[in-house]
Formats: structure tokens, C-alpha cells, sequence
């Protein structure tokens, strides 16, 4: 078990190579999963990422923000990450919940009768008539 969240780990890194705080997540949870071998199933749970734990950091600190900066502690942000993987025997962080998207609402369906349907094919709409722009301003052709 312990192989394969290190390699759950490494996957993830290696997809995101290019994103900083993804390698500075998996090299912390690296170290952790050295120390708290037992955490391995924690880091298993298939749903759960180092990009989703950012995210959950993210939605924390917006509860710390003052005007547009949110900064936390590196331990504040390290905890919440072991939070999120349920490795944490802190006091727990007050994280607010993923926004979920707007619900859609359906289009209602329209049902007509095959008199309305007739009715809807008359114009009531005037006809346009397309000008040329060597039309004289009668109408006529100009020579």
C-alpha cells in the first residue's frame, strides 16, 4: 500500500512538472508518507489530489484575505493539506465548501398543435426588399 500512494504521488508530480506548488505538495507528502506509513490509505482515496488539496488551501486562505492578499503560515498550509488527505490530528481548519456550479434549468418544451403550426408559418413581418447599389433612390435602376 505504501508503494502505491508513493507512486500515486510521483504520477501526479510528474503530470504536473511544470506546476511549482504541486511539486512542493508531493515532496511534503513524500516525507510524510516516510514518516506515517499508516497514512497510505489516506493518500489512496482515488478522488482525492494534490491539485484538489491546493484548491482547498486556496478556498482557506480566501477566508484569511485582507482587500486582495491572502497569505497563511507554511504550517497553516501544510496542515490543511493533511486536512484534506485526513492525515491531520490538529485542531481542524475551518474550510469553507467547494462552490457547486448553478443548477440548469431546462428550456421549457413547447407543444403546439398542428393549427398553431400553421398559424406560426404566416409573416406578419414585412418583405424586404434587397437594394442594389446601383439602385437610383425611386427604386429604379440608374444608368
Amino acid at each position: 500500500m505504501y508503494e502505491k500512494a508513493v507512486e500515486k504521488i510521483t504520477l501526479e508530480m510528474s503530470a504536473n512538472e511544470h506546476h511549482p506548488y504541486v511539486q512542493v505538495i508531493g515532496r511534503f507528502l513524500l516525507v510524510h508518507l516516510e514518516q506515517h506509513p499508516e497514512h497510505a490509505k489516506n493518500l489512496l482515496e482515488e478522488e482525492k489530489t494534490i491539485l484538489k488539496s491546493l484548491d482547498t488551501m486556496r478556498r482557506y486562505a480566501e477566508t484569511q484575505r485582507v482587500g486582495n492578499v491572502a497569505v497563511i503560515s507554511d504550517a497553516d498550509g501544510f496542515g490543511i493539506v493533511l486536512q484534506y488527505f485526513d492525515c491531520w490530528d490538529g485542531k481542524p481548519f475551518e474550510i469553507p465548501p467547494e462552490p457547486q456550479p448553478p443548477a440548469r434549468v431546462a428550456a421549457p418544451t413547447r407543444v403546439t398543435s398542428a393549427k398553431s403550426a400553421q398559424a406560426s408559418k404566416k409573416s406578419t413581418a414585412p418583405a424586404l426588399t434587397q437594394l442594389s447599389l446601383f439602385d437610383d433612390a425611386e427604386g429604379g435602376e440608374a444608368l
